[in-house]
């Protein structure tokens, strides 16, 4: 579940969406769960799926005090992936969270 990992970057989301309007986005963050880790290999990327199919319909560009924070939705508007690009903070939390399952962690 995305809120184990990183529950600050879940807080700070469902603010910025409230601020944006997007009220029914924010009912959809505690049941996200990354699926899938961007594979671009860009240093500055953290971005995930949240869910198993990624097909962009649209997207939600949220004002990030760091970095940028864009959320991209399917077609039924439900979100599917989530755009994190230069936020160290979240970048290490994934790397420590995946390394330590790596090792059984």
């Amino acid at each position: 579940m995305v809120s184990e990992v990183l529950p600050d970057l879940l807080d700070e989301m469902a603010a910025l969406l409230r601020e944006a309007g997007a009220d029914p986005l924010v009912e959809q963050l505690p049941n996200l769960r990354i699926e899938s880790v961007c594979d671009c290999g860009d240093e500055n990327c953290s971005s995930f799926a949240t869910a198993s199919e990624v097909k962009v319909h649209n997207h939600v560009e949220l004002p990030a005090m760091e970095g940028m924070l864009i959320v991209d939705l399917n077609a039924a508007n439900e979100i599917c992936f989530i755009e994190v690009l230069n936020r160290p903070d979240v970048k290490y939390l994934m790397e420590e969270y995946y390394d330590a399952a790596r090792q059984g962690g």
